[in-house]
């Protein structure tokens, strides 16, 4: 296995992990946040908030910003290198920069509600502004989602075309 494998399949792997991370949050977890009272989804979202921030997420975060890049890189002369220069964008733009843009400006005003001085009345609409489908919050991640899971797929796509 040569240098150019590893990065590919690391980066790869990385940018797979987090595509999952973001599906698994879609299909499973804003389904059980809906199901929950609006304190509890508040609560809820605002300790996800705080243990995502971990060096095992960041890992998955940000190792394909670095990794994609350097494997479109190494690989520049060969055909991968259209589908790695796209994974890398999508990747950067799609999951890091929505992210950072649009997600976490959010999360940090969900973060300042004091859920033990919010009554059920108050918090209800907080958490359907916030997890509703449509709003603000719900469009960026389904635009993070799709580019992580698309730029996987980019990967997949370089390496099977090796």
């Amino acid at each position: 296995m040569t240098f150019e494998d590893i990065v590919l399949v690391v980066g790869g792997t990385l940018t797979g992990l987090l595509a999952g991370v973001f599906y698994g949050f879609s299909v499973a977890i804003v389904p059980a946040l809906r199901a929950i009272k609006g304190t509890q989804h508040i609560a809820a979202m605002q300790l996800i908030n705080i243990k995502i921030i971990n060096p095992v997420f960041f890992l998955s975060f940000f190792g394909p910003a670095l990794l994609l890049p350097l494997a479109a890189f190494l690989l520049r002369d060969r055909p991968q290198f259209g589908l790695l220069l796209a994974a890398s964008l999508l990747h950067i733009v799609g999951a890091i920069g929505v992210t950072a843009a649009g997600n976490i400006p959010l999360n940090n005003k969900l973060a300042r509600y004091d859920v033990d001085q919010l009554s059920e009345k108050e918090a209800d609409p907080i958490r359907k502004s916030f997890q509703a489908p449509g709003t603000p919050w719900m469009n960026f991640h389904t635009i993070r989602t799709l580019a992580s899971i698309i730029a996987t797929v980019l990967v997949f796509l370089a390496c099977l075309s090796r």
